[in-house]
């Protein structure tokens, strides 16, 4: 789509503008369903505290593939209609075998009747900071990740929760553009593999906390966590998600 590979300087003078805008004129349409095999996706939990144990959903992928999945999220809100998308992740490394999107958000209105729908989005590239989105946010416009099992399951709701094998990311339109901004800034280290350390966090793993730490996601939501190969998070056992 010729998306900037650099960070935008638009609002510095005599500098040349490097920002892109996303309508429904310029991106794809969306199946309901997609099959990837460069995204790998897995579940842990942490402790705040002695009693609080929080959820967190890992994204392993280069730069490339997280670009990808923005751009996903945005054509299947820019569609204008409410739906749910899906990716069927077939590495074996997965043990997250389904991630979907729900984009329902876009017509929700405070008065009935009245629907509203995106009209565009200019992407300004920047590099984001390992915790993103300093500025103020109102919770209702923060994304949730949500751990379920796939459709059809028969696990227990509590006794099989170490199985819950698809994640959905849903809210309104706002948290979404929010996501897929996110991910296709992270797209812009993947090629400055040697970084810089007073602009590139060094394990280049970007982290959406909850309420109990710099709330970056809406309040029952788990947390999320971007990895890129090389960080120090990445996982020794995934090289094929290293080329390219």
């Amino acid at each position: 789509m010729g998306l900037p590979q650099t960070p935008c300087r638009c609002r510095e003078e005599h500098v040349p503008a490097h920002h892109h805008t996303f309508s429904a004129e310029n991106l794809p349409e969306v199946p309901p369903l997609l099959v990837a095999s460069d995204l790998v996706m897995s579940k842990t939990d942490h402790q705040y505290g002695n009693n609080c144990r929080i959820d967190v959903v890992h994204f392993y992928a280069t730069g490339q593939t997280h670009r990808e999945l923005g751009i996903w999220i945005l054509a299947g809100l820019f569609s204008g209609k409410s739906q749910r998308v899906a990716l069927d992740l077939e590495h074996k490394a997965s043990t997250i075998k389904r991630l979907e999107i729900n984009y329902s958000g876009f017509d929700q209105s405070a008065c009935p009747g009245y629907t509203r729908k995106p009209g565009q989005f200019v992407y300004h590239p920047e590099i984001p900071d390992r915790i993103p989105w300093n500025g103020h946010l109102d919770e209702k416009d923060l994304p949730l990740f949500d751990l379920d099992f796939r459709e059809g399951s028969s696990h227990h709701p509590v006794n099989d929760l170490d199985k819950r094998d698809k994640v959905e990311i849903g809210g309104r339109d706002d948290a979404l553009v929010l996501v897929a901004a996110l991910l296709l800034n992270i797209g812009l280290l993947a090629r400055d593999v040697s970084g810089n350390i007073d602009s590139v966090p060094l394990d280049k793993t970007y982290v959406l906390e909850c309420f109990l730490g710099w709330q970056r996601v809406a309040k029952w939501s788990a947390e999320a966590r971007f990895h890129l190969p090389n960080s120090f998070s990445w996982p020794g056992d995934y090289p094929s998600l290293s080329q390219g």
